[in-house]
């Protein structure tokens, strides 16, 4: 249920502050924000042992706050 309200509620969002974004484009932008919301917990939340082993790997990874992460992806889907 809540999740239903969520889309509806972002839906009105994009509609009020977009207007000139077709009912196909805010369809496509829910069914391409919401899974990324699902999936951005595991980039924001990284533990010690994983950094430990990113350094380890060598791998040049960015560390992002949830905002930083989900307002790069709204200024490019908007």
């Amino acid at each position: 249920m809540a999740y239903g309200e969520s889309m509806k509620n972002v839906c009105r969002i994009i509609t009020k502050f977009c207007p000139e974004k077709s009912v196909q484009e805010i369809q496509n932008f829910i069914y391409i924000f919401f899974p990324f919301m699902f999936g951005i917990y595991p980039y924001t939340s990284v533990t010690d042992k994983q950094r430990g082993a990113m350094k380890e790997a060598n791998v040049d990874y960015v560390y992002q706050s949830i905002f930083e992460i989900t307002n790069n992806c709204l200024l490019k889907l908007l």
